[in-house]
């Protein structure tokens, strides 16, 4: 008897170990859940072994004190054995000893498998803030580069548009230039036109009068006697006021023609052509007296035509002379010469 109670003392002992570290172990996970609670479902499955465990015990404590109570209530064995055999404990031992192995063992793993999964959340959330880093990061480069992509393009449309002004500056003065050129140009030929035509007219003037003069001196030369004034209104003074040395002639207004050497050009026909018309104008005064510039001689009644004869065919060759130098189309410009310098 004493043995049995030992042994049912040994199993409760046992029990009350299996339930006290079921307990503790039950209390460290339920703290553990609640400071981690991301790692309850991890935990779970131990809870449950424990409790298993724990039930699978109670069971064989529950069934070592049926047996002790049903021999207390037989008494003892007839055939004078003393006690009944005792239950097949050790094996129940074995398998308990066996569970809170396992337990143990579970237990150490699920620990592992807690400090694995708090790592990598640590883990994982060192990669989220250095993937948020990363991402803001990113963020103010891409703005960076947004902001820089501007300025050159509003950089690039400012050169542009400074090209495009320049470029229509250039335009414009360009066409300023050529059309202020081709103004100038158009200017310069309308001046070079008026010129000519103001060249062509007198030059025609004055070829209009030699014309004139001559005509006269063929009326003259088939009269018999000839009044000297009317020689001198119609031949010599026209040829002294229009050619020679009248304040309007071309000898005297013509610029440079005065200076210019009486040996050759315009310049010598002007002053051979003044030496014919001094010589017939002479032999209008009586006495064929020459005209010294102090006092006009008398002029005579009346000339005979064949004493001036001679002189007025000399005149008019020298009015032709003169005519030829200005129809002459090489000379032109010269005579544009004169006459523009003159105005």
């Amino acid at each position: 008897m004493n043995k049995k109670t030992l042994i049912i003392c040994a199993v409760f002992a046992l029990i009350i170990s299996c339930k006290n570290f079921a307990t503790g172990k039950d209390i460290k996970q339920n703290s553990e859940g609640k400071i981690k609670g991301f790692v309850n479902k991890i935990l779970d499955p131990v809870k449950d072994k424990i409790a298993s465990s724990g039930t699978k015990v109670d069971e064989v404590a529950k069934k070592l004190q049926e047996e002790e109570k049903e021999e207390l209530m037989q008494g003892d064995d007839p055939n004078g054995s003393g006690i009944n055999p005792p239950p097949v404990l050790p094996e129940n031992i074995h398998n308990n000893a066996l569970v809170l192995k396992a337990i143990e063992q579970s237990d150490g793993q699920q620990e592992k498998k807690v400090e694995e999964a708090e790592a990598k959340v640590e883990e994982n959330k060192e990669k989220q803030e250095n993937t948020e880093e990363n991402i803001k990061e990113k963020e103010i480069i891409d703005e960076q580069n947004k902001q820089e992509l501007a300025k050159a393009k509003e950089e690039e449309q400012q050169k542009e548009q400074k090209r495009h002004q320049e470029e229509q500056q250039r335009k414009a003065k360009a066409e300023k230039e050529k059309r202020e050129r081709e103004e100038a140009e158009q200017q310069k030929r309308q001046q070079e036109e008026e010129e000519k035509r103001q060249v062509d007219n007198q030059i025609k003037t004055l070829i209009a009068k030699i014309d004139e003069i001559n005509e006269n001196i063929d009326v003259i030369k088939w009269q018999t006697t000839v009044g000297p004034q009317g020689v001198i209104d119609r031949i010599t003074g026209p040829v002294y006021d229009d050619f020679t040395n009248g304040n309007n002639s071309i000898r005297e207004t013509w610029e440079g023609l005065e200076e210019e050497s009486e040996d050759e050009g315009l310049g010598k026909l002007l002053k051979e052509l003044s030496d014919a018309r001094d010589a017939l104008r002479t032999k209008l005064n009586e006495g064929n007296k020459p005209y010294t510039g102090y006092e006009e001689p008398k002029l005579k009644e009346s000339v005979n035509v064949s004493e001036i004869k001679e002189d007025l065919e000399k005149l008019k060759s020298k009015l032709e002379e003169v005519k030829k130098y200005l129809k002459d189309s090489s000379k032109f410009e010269e005579i544009k010469g004169y006459i523009s310098d003159s105005q």
